[in-house]
């Protein structure tokens, strides 16, 4: 695979790291993390105009999720002149776009303090410190301290609640409660990005979901973007699992 990277990109290839350690047998002799081209410990990448410090060997999987860049890019679209909360943010993805596109506010929140630094390296490098607060805390803690009206928009991107099918109960509980959780502290006209990464969890349980916590939160919601995976994660018909990123853009009322 790296001799085909080099054929295909030349002089513009930098590295090739394979990470594969969590991933492959341990017997297996491709399965440990090593460079198998170049070396680079980070980089500065552009997506969409907006930098990002890419740190791929420490950082987690690939240490940038690209599968969400469409996605923030619609979040852009929602957030001039917002108030934001962008929830596990992990390197503030969704915070550079918000904060990039004229957000009045924007607050990240994330359990851990590395993915918190990430996060501000990140908006620095945008020149976007002014409008933006980073908050090391349990997310659904974070949540109950929200007073209703304090953000405009806000973004719920978990990392998988299920990793098997055994946790999948508990998963759709969890999708539920955070959802629930979000539209009590959204006004009216409030929008709502909310996000599944967990392959086990489809998404007609997904939705589902989501649909109970409205029935509990008591709104009226509109479903304004269904959302998924961009075409560089393509999904084989034979494999339905392979659309693991679900997502929905939700108008509170």
């Amino acid at each position: 695979i790296a001799d085909c990277l080099q054929k295909v990109y030349g002089d513009k290839l930098i590295a090739v790291y394979n990470k594969s350690n969590n991933t492959l047998p341990k017997h297996n002799e491709y399965g440990k993390d090593e460079f198998v081209f170049g070396t680079a410990e980070t980089l500065t990448v552009k997506e969409n105009e907006n930098l990002f410090r890419v740190d791929f060997i420490t950082g987690q999987k690939t240490g940038f999720f690209i599968d969400q860049r469409e996605n923030r890019k619609l979040l852009a679209t929602y957030s001039k002149g917002k108030k934001v909360l962008n929830t596990f943010c992990y390197t503030g993805g969704f915070s550079v776009y918000a904060a990039k596109a004229n957000a009045e506010k924007v607050v990240s929140v994330d359990s851990s303090e590395k993915a918190m630094v990430l996060t501000d390296q990140n908006i620095a490098l945008n020149g976007c410190e002014a409008i933006h607060e980073s908050v090391t805390s349990d997310v659904f803690d974070y949540l109950k301290t929200v007073k209703k009206g304090d953000f405009d928009v806000i973004v719920l991107d978990p990392p998988a609640f299920a990793k098997n099918v055994a946790a999948r109960h508990h998963a759709i509980q969890a999708y539920k409660r955070i959802n629930l959780e979000a539209m009590q502290k959204l006004e009216k006209g409030g929008i709502l990005f909310t996000f599944s990464c967990s392959q086990v969890v489809n998404y007609d349980l997904f939705r589902g979901a989501v649909t109970a916590a409205a029935i509990e939160a008591g709104k009226n919601i509109r479903i304004l973007h269904q959302l998924t995976q961009p075409p560089d994660h393509p999904i084989n018909i034979f494999h339905p699992e392979g659309n693991y990123l679900k997502g929905l853009v939700l108008l509170v009322n």
